[in-house]
């Protein structure tokens, strides 16, 4: 599974964004496990020419009952602050991590910021 870059913020500094990363069907990870205050901020940008939907994955803690889907309308950018204990993995092999899955292969990017 691919694996986004994080970006991390720093109070009162610019920071340069990690390149956007293509929303597979079969999902991307999304490294939640070093986060001290517990907020990520997810921009998902649609290129495509139509309306897609991304999927957050429900995490496999007592909280993740269910997935989170995303409208995202073409040519424009959402963004969405998560919580970890729905959303992120605490075993198996994506510990640490949240899942993200696109509606199709080529039309969603999606770029990680971690807030400070």
């Amino acid at each position: 599974m691919d694996k986004a870059i994080n970006s991390s913020l720093v109070r009162n500094e610019a920071t340069v964004l990690e390149n956007a990363v293509a929303l597979k069907t079969t999902g991307l990870a999304i490294d939640y496990s070093n986060k001290s205050c517990g907020k990520i901020l997810i921009l998902i940008n649609n290129t495509g020419s139509a309306a897609k939907k991304a999927t957050i994955v429900k995490g496999n803690s007592l909280q993740g009952t269910e997935d989170m889907e995303i409208s995202v309308t073409n040519g424009t950018t959402v963004g969405v602050v998560i919580e970890s204990g729905k959303f992120e993995n605490v075993s198996g092999d994506n510990k640490g991590m949240v899942i993200i899955k696109g509606e199709d292969a080529t039309s969603l990017k999606v770029q990680v910021v971690e807030l400070p």
